[in-house]
């Protein structure tokens, strides 16, 4: 059983949805961010270990990180080399990985089918989310607890080239009367837990259409040809190729952006 921040029991599942027409979780409980453990290389198809890839990092670095807040991936961003991509951010990640991924595009960043789906990454009470493909590749998004059905969203959009604060990330996602979260997650209100920050409803997708197993995210990572497709290779290589990844499940009480209708 997973306790989130203040004691609260969430029992097996972890829940959460961020930016956009986003959808939530459950997760595993590694370490304190910014630790600076080697992160381990994932087994190759014969059990032994595979080596991995070139570093996506702007120049090597051993800082390990498993944030838990938005504050904290903010914090563990500043330790990491500039100029800092998605993909250098997401390799630092301390593993086991626990993930869950969807070929949904009701998102303002939306899977491009189930060979490049958005991937929600789970890590107490933090759900971060990126595409492995299309317009949102460039954008990690954030979905905090701070309830079992709701969650406060940030963004930040990489590569990041200099210093950052917490405020960047809930100022990416602002409009004129609030976040334009809304347009998807209702009972949006202020939050004081960051500056400018909002909270509104924690969304799950459709997880008996719209889910892609792990099985067949692996499968498209073994199978990727980098010579072909770079980007998108390079993505699942952060995602699978330095440590363990497990499966994530979503609590199926959670709403789905169709309950709204």
């Amino acid at each position: 059983m997973m306790r989130i921040a203040g004691g609260r029991s969430l029992g097996p599942w972890v829940m959460v949805a961020v930016v956009g027409c986003a959808e939530p979780p459950a997760g595993t409980d590694p370490s304190s961010t910014g630790s600076t453990t080697e992160a381990s290389s994932s087994d190759g198809a014969d059990g032994t270990a595979a080596e991995p890839p070139p570093t996506a990092c702007s120049e090597p670095t051993d800082v390990v990180g498993a944030p838990r807040t938005i504050g904290e991936a903010v914090a563990f961003i500043e330790q990491l080399p500039r100029p800092l991509t998605l993909d250098c951010f997401l390799e630092r990640l301390e593993r086991p990985l626990a993930i869950n991924a969807t070929f949904s595009t009701v998102s303002l960043q939306p899977a491009v089918g189930s060979a490049s789906p958005r991937v929600f990454l789970f890590i107490d009470d933090l759900i971060l989310s990126v595409a492995v493909a299309g317009d949102g590749r460039q954008l990690l998004e954030f979905g905090e607890l701070v309830s079992q059905t709701q969650s406060i969203k940030g963004e930040l959009e990489f590569p990041i080239e200099g210093p950052l604060a917490t405020v960047d990330a809930m100022e990416r996602v602002l409009d004129a009367t609030g976040t334009k979260c809304r347009l998807c997650h209702g009972s949006e209100t202020p939050s004081d837990a960051y500056a400018m920050a909002f909270v509104s409803d924690a969304l799950r997708f459709r997880e008996d259409v719209e889910r892609v197993s792990l099985p067949d995210l692996r499968a498209e990572y073994e199978a990727c040809d980098p010579a072909a497709e770079p980007e998108r290779c390079a993505r699942l290589d952060a995602l699978f190729a330095f440590g363990e990844v497990v499966d994530a499940e979503f609590p199926p009480e959670l709403q789905t952006i169709y309950d709204y209708e």
